[in-house]
C-alpha cells in the first residue's frame, strides 16, 4: 500500500508539475495530535498533545495544491484508562515524541482563487500524500523512524488579501506496530491469576497484541499563511476590477 500510494503521488506531482505555477505559500499551525493502537482501539482525540509546525504550499491552479509539511508533536496511551479487562491486567503504557515530514497532494472541492476575498475565497479540501515518522522515545526503548500514509480534510478561507486561515483533521496509518511499544505480546502468568482460567494456546494467541494492524495518529490544526506572488497568482486590484 505504501509503494502504490508514493508511486500515485510521484505521478501526480509530475503530472502537476506540466502547469503553469500559480503562487507560493508559507504558513504556521498548532493544535493537537492523539494516538490510536494496541492501548486506544476507537477513542477519538485521546489524550491530545500539542501539535506545532510549519508548511510549505507550491499551488497549480484553483483546485490543486502541492504542500510540504514539517510538525514536531507528543504521543501517550495507557491501558489505566480503560475499563477493558485485559488491558486492566497487561497495565502497558508510553510516552513517545514524534517529528514528521511529509508531502501530500491538496485538492480544492470549489474553485479558489488566492488573494481574492470576496468571491472564490473559501473552500473545503482532502489531502493525501506519504510521510516520514521520527520515534523518540521517553524511556530506554531506542528511537525508530517509519513511514507514514497521510490523509483528511480540511476547510480554508483568505481573511486577508494574502493571509489564509486553515482548519483541518487529518489521520496518519503508520507502516508500524510499535509506537506504543507492543506487538505480540503474551501475559501467561497474569492471564491465570486474573481469570482464574488455565492459559492453553488457544487462549494466548486471544491475548497477543494487534500484531498485524499497524499504529496510528491523528491531527487536528488551526493554520494561518501567506502568500507570495510567483507566476500566475494576481494582485488583488485584479479581483476587484473583475467583480464589478
Amino acid at each position: 500500500m505504501t509503494v502504490t500510494a508514493l508511486l500515485s503521488f510521484v505521478f501526480l506531482f509530475g503530472t502537476l508539475s506540466a502547469n503553469a505555477q500559480y503562487g507560493l505559500e508559507i504558513g504556521f499551525n498548532g493544535g493537537v495530535s492523539y494516538y490510536m493502537g494496541d492501548i486506544n482501539y476507537a477513542r477519538q482525540f485521546y489524550h491530545p498533545r500539542h501539535n506545532i509546525g510549519a508548511t510549505l504550499k507550491f499551488h497549480f491552479g484553483e483546485r490543486i495544491d502541492l504542500r510540504l509539511g514539517y510538525f514536531n508533536s507528543r504521543l501517550v496511551g495507557n491501558d489505566a484508562d480503560f475499563k477493558n479487562v485485559f488491558q486492566q491486567v497487561r497495565n502497558k503504557s508510553f510516552a513517545v515524541t514524534i517529528d514528521e515530514i511529509s508531502a501530500m497532494a491538496e485538492i480544492n472541492f470549489l474553485p479558489y482563487i488566492y488573494g481574492d476575498v470576496t468571491r472564490n475565497s473559501f473552500t473545503p479540501y482532502a489531502q493525501l500524500g506519504i510521510a516520514g515518522t521520527f520515534v523518540g522515545r521517553t524511556a530506554n526503548d531506542e528511537d525508530f523512524f517509519t513511514m507514514a500514509i497521510p490523509f483528511g480534510f480540511g476547510f480554508k478561507k483568505n481573511i486577508l488579501p494574502r493571509l489564509v486561515l486553515s482548519i483541518e483533521w487529518g489521520f496518519r496509518w503508520t507502516i508500524s506496530d510499535m509506537i506504543d511499544g507492543i506487538t505480540n505480546e503474551s501475559i501467561k502468568k497474569d492471564y491465570e491469576i486474573a481469570y482464574g482460567t488455565p492459559l492453553t494456546e488457544d487462549i494466548n494467541m486471544k491475548q497477543l497484541g494487534f500484531r498485524y494492524t499497524n499504529d496510528w495518529y491523528s491531527v487536528a490544526l488551526v493554520g494561518i499563511s501567506y502568500t507570495f506572488k510567483i507566476g500566475g497568482l494576481g494582485c488583488p486590484a485584479y479581483y476587484k476590477r473583475h467583480q464589478k
